[in-house]
């Protein structure tokens, strides 16, 4: 009886000790990456600029912005700051 347990112990633990050393396959890059780590910034929607937070500009502006990702500021007809 102690050999079967003993045998089976060792056929059970010897896959897992190769899946282990074995490389993992490298996993692929999500499509949506740049979504994430983009910009945001300081949109006012009643002159259609858009500021970087740090802005004087964006410190200014209260009751007309919200905070924007670059990309939708643009989407929704923005232009840049020329200070900022």
């Amino acid at each position: 009886m102690k050999y079967l347990a003993l045998s089976l112990a060792l056929l059970f633990s010897a896959p897992i000790a190769q899946a282990k050393d074995a490389k993992e396959p490298a996993k692929p890059v999500a499509a949506n990456t740049k979504a994430k780590t983009e910009r945001q910034v300081m949109f006012n929607t009643s002159s259609l600029k858009y500021h970087d937070p740090s802005c004087r500009c964006a410190e200014k502006c209260t009751k007309n912005c919200v905070k924007a990702s670059e990309s939708e500021a643009v989407q929704g007809g923005g232009v840049a700051c020329k200070l900022c």
